[in-house]
């Protein structure tokens, strides 16, 4: 009797395991997966609106003349390819996804600036202005960057479905893969804009781009994108750059972003000309793996019903 009550609590154990998905199954992506690992929030430098730190060094800002910019939305915000030239192989069903996800206001209240630098003929005006480049920023600021992070992800991975976007990805058009290389550069591009520098109270991104002594410091915000600064360039070396090329070195970390490719030769010219150690270059670039809508937790081990099986025959054997 004492053996029949002991295979009875056993099998009813079994059963719970296997009709539970937490203990019985591995946690597996959703849909969202895509071909090269995109990007989570967790694990990341908290966002912040400062650098905290007092800055020794001050920036030359010039001011540029205001320009009115053309093809904006009714609240003045710039949006991505306002003046997109639809060269696509697969033509009809990708015309159709950028014009739905353009048109999607939860997608274009993120208000992404890497969406804007290099595709937005809007944006690129506004930016001989430093007072509408601020607005900009402020409105771009304002947004969840978690939530909205997770919105380009999954804009990404629909970016690259067989029904959307995915053949001219694949044929290596021009334009599909530069949108996907710049959804996957949302967080730090939100990151290093949304950074003040506390010497003049301006956006670093403004300042920068305010800089007619110098250009190459616009030139930084390009990392993300894809383009890694040249022996030519000697940006400023401030504590924005300092803090902005930190914030880059945690992402250049994550395989898929450009930044694994592009930091570890900018920091170096960086390096060059601010000083050994002013950006690290001790890191492994493109190290981390992260699966776009994968699980955080990690799961328990599979074990299958084979395996069960055979745990409930050895147990069997072991009461008898």
């Amino acid at each position: 009797m004492s053996g029949l009550y002991h295979i009875y609590n056993l099998l009813i154990l079994i059963t719970i395991l296997c009709l539970s998905p937490t203990w019985a199954q591995s946690v597996e992506p959703t849909d969202l997966t895509v071909p090269r690992s995109a990007w989570h929030a967790s694990g990341e430098i908290t966002d912040r609106r400062s650098l905290q730190e007092p800055a020794e060094e001050t920036t030359t800002v010039r001011r540029r003349t205001i320009i009115t910019a053309s093809n904006s939305t009714s609240t003045g915000m710039p949006k991505p390819f306002d003046t997109l030239s639809y060269n696509f192989a697969n033509a009809t069903t990708c015309i159709d996804f950028f014009a739905k996800w353009r048109a999607n206001t939860t997608i274009s209240n993120c208000n992404a600036i890497s969406l804007l630098i290099e595709n937005s003929n809007a944006f690129f005006h506004t930016l001989n202005s430093a007072s509408a480049t601020s607005r900009i920023l402020e409105t771009s600021c304002s947004a969840n960057v978690s939530k909205c992070a997770s919105i380009m992800t999954a804009l990404a991975a629909d970016l690259l479905k067989p029904a959307n976007c995915g053949d001219d990805y694949d044929n290596d058009n021009s334009v599909v893969k530069g949108t996907y290389r710049d959804l996957v550069a949302y967080e730090p591009i939100y990151r290093t804009t949304c950074l003040t520098n506390p010497s003049t109270q301006n956006y670093c991104f403004v300042d920068a781009v305010s800089n007619s002594k110098n250009p190459d410091d616009y030139n930084v915000y390009l990392m993300p994108l894809g383009t890694p600064l040249t022996v030519g360039d000697v940006p400023t070396c401030n504590k924005c750059l300092k803090t902005t090329m930190d914030v880059f070195s945690k992402w250049a970390r994550r395989d898929g972003q450009s930044l694994d490719s592009t930091y570890l030769p900018s920091a170096k010219i960086i390096n060059a000309h601010c000083g050994d150690g002013f950006a690290l270059t001790n890191i492994t670039v493109g190290s981390v793996d992260v699966r776009a809508g994968a699980a955080l937790t990690a799961p328990l081990p599979n074990l299958g019903i084979a395996t069960l099986v055979a745990l409930v025959l050895g147990v069997m054997a072991g009461l008898f």
